[in-house]
């Protein structure tokens, strides 16, 4: 993704990156100048500049949050490690992890607020796999709310009238969970201006019937658009002129007694009866605990569940229940979250939640495709789904006897479907055919279905795990499948485990000589021989060799 910048460019760059979801780094080119943010699931994980005075380092000195001495002392380590700025800084003790969150979340803002105003320049995006190096910091701040205070930051009215773009379009409420539920920090503007988005009326029609200065009202929409919170839809609308204001209703005139009666003075109303205490709440301690107490469980859960039971739904449940269903838990495990204390060290677990959420939502809300999962599904026992409030299922009458061979021959052409899957990197359909199929296989058809899902699990970097112990599982029970151990020796070499990597693949050589990943990963990695006994050890060892 490369173009030009131009007036409003910037804004949708990053709606289009953050809305999307993407992994990958946006670079922001102007003369000599580059600009460049590190984006992880869409979320802003850090910001790169080549202006010196500009850099996290720097800027920190500018603030008198670090002084000249120790940025000088921690580049010196980071010139000669070849590591971030901000990991040596923490070990050196000069910033606590607090404060590391707060000096990237403050250097991506100053960044953000200076190439909003850019109108002129080039851009590119550049993608990366869902497995790039991690290590980012979890900022305080969501991506949602970096972008609303960069949109606060301009200005220039003209930049935020062009990053409106085309206004006779009708403004619609977002309709993903993933961005309705989004944690944002609204100024009462922002709220006021969202309440008057119904999906009838255009931009242009807002900005005119809200008692505000335009100005705001236009800046105030362009952060909600730039967040995904509202997008523009097909339709539009003619201009218009706003209506009058409807006047101000007047209170009801006093009523008079008639003539004759007594006065009688107003009764006061009678006191409400007093509320019945409210249950104490728990500490805030015991809540976060719980919290994750129940992400936790989620997570683990995504292993076995069908998707029915991720739900919280049995299968006699409609399409109503299901949507019902997904958008209560994707509110509830909104990815999101992780921004808030004490669950930051959960954001990969959050995500796998929703993505499993979303991927089990558009399976059973499409009738077509809802029945062929279920097909798959075959008569793999479904269990009674926990929580969720789902009610429970009707007894089923009793099933026919299990024709064995029958389900052998459709959990094969399961694993067959599977390998397809898994070279089209389709790789959560291939593990929803392969783990049903794993429990009715046995022999090659198992070993076959267990080293297909151990690749396709590999590929998750929040499954990385089950990918490994499956694996090891699968080489004590058959200590000669060369594919298991190159593919295990691959994952230690992907987490940079080093010293197993070395000795998994030498384990592949003695399988298979001639093996190529594993004879050029020992050629760069593998330790020196060392020196026989009798040349003996230190320097006159290596004098005597010499001679």
């Amino acid at each position: 993704m490369t173009g030009d910048l131009a007036e409003g460019v910037v804004p949708d760059l990053l709606r289009q990156i953050y809305v999307g979801r993407r992994n990958g780094i946006l670079t922001l080119a102007r003369g000599q100048e580059r600009q460049s943010l590190r984006f992880r699931h869409g979320h802003i994980v850090n910001a790169h500049t080549n202006v010196v005075e500009e850099r996290l380092g720097e800027m920190l000195v500018r603030r008198q949050l670090l002084s000249a001495a120790d940025l000088e002392r921690a580049t010196a380590i980071v010139i000669r490690d070849k590591r971030r700025l901000g990991e040596v800084l923490s070990e050196l003790h000069l910033l606590d992890a607090s404060g590391l969150e707060d000096a990237v979340a403050l250097h991506v803002r100053e960044m953000l607020a200076k190439v909003f105003t850019w109108t002129d320049g080039t851009y590119a995006f550049a993608e990366e796999p869902d497995t790039a190096p991690g290590g980012e910091l979890t900022l305080k701040l969501s991506t949602g709310d970096l972008i609303l205070e960069a949109v606060r930051a301009i200005r220039d009215p003209d930049v935020v009238r062009y990053g409106l773009g085309e206004m006779d379009r009708v403004l619609v409420l977002s309709s993903d969970p993933l961005l309705s539920f989004q944690k944002l920090t609204l100024t009462p503007e922002d709220a006021f201006v969202l309440s008057r988005v119904d999906g009838v009326a255009s931009a242009r029609e807002i900005v005119q019937m809200i008692p505000l200065p335009s100005e705001r009202t236009q800046m105030s929409l362009l952060g909600l658009l730039s967040t995904g919170t509202v997008q523009y839809s097909e339709a539009r609308r003619p201009r218009a002129a706003p209506a009058a204001p409807a006047p101000a209703p007047q209170p009801p005139a006093p009523t008079t007694p008639p003539r004759g009666s007594p006065a009688v003075p107003p009764s006061a109303p009678a006191p409400p009866p007093p509320a019945p205490p409210l249950p104490a709440a728990p500490p805030d301690d015991e809540k976060t605990a719980e919290r994750r107490r129940e992400i936790l469980e989620a997570w683990e859960g995504l292993k076995t569940r069908t998707h029915f039971e991720v739900l919280g739904l049995t299968r006699a449940v409609g399409e109503a229940e299901v949507k019902e269903a997904y958008f209560r838990l994707a509110k509830r495990f909104h990815p999101d979250v992780h921004h808030g204390a004490s669950l930051g060290d959960l954001r990969a677990e959050l995500e796998a939640v929703f993505i499993r959420l979303g991927e089990a939502y558009d399976v059973l809300r499409d009738a077509r495709k809802r029945a062929d999962y279920e097909e798959r599904l075959g008569r793999r026992p479904i269990r009674q789904a926990q929580g969720g409030g789902a009610a429970a299922a009707p007894a089923s009458p009793p099933e026919p006897p299990r024709d064995l061979e029958e389900e052998a021959r459709l959990a094969e052409e399961s694993i067959r479907k599977a390998a397809k899957l898994v070279e089209l990197e389709k790789y959560w359909d291939a593990l929803t055919l392969l783990e049903p199929a794993l429990a009715v296989v046995k022999g090659k058809a198992r070993l076959r279905a267990q080293l297909l899902i151990a690749r396709s699990k590999a590929k998750n970097p929040n499954w990385v795990k089950a990918a490994e112990e499956l694996l090891l599982e699968v080489t004590r029970e058959n200590p000669q499948v060369m594919d298991a151990w190159a593919l295990l020796a691959s994952i230690y070499a992907g987490r940079g485990l080093k010293a197993r990597a070395v000795a998994t693949y030498k384990r592949v050589l003695e399988l298979k000589p001639d093996h190529e990943e594993a004879a050029q990963f020992l050629a760069h990695n593998a330790p020196s021989p060392e020196p026989p006994e009798d040349e003996g050890p230190g320097l006159l060892g290596r004098f005597f060799r010499k001679g």
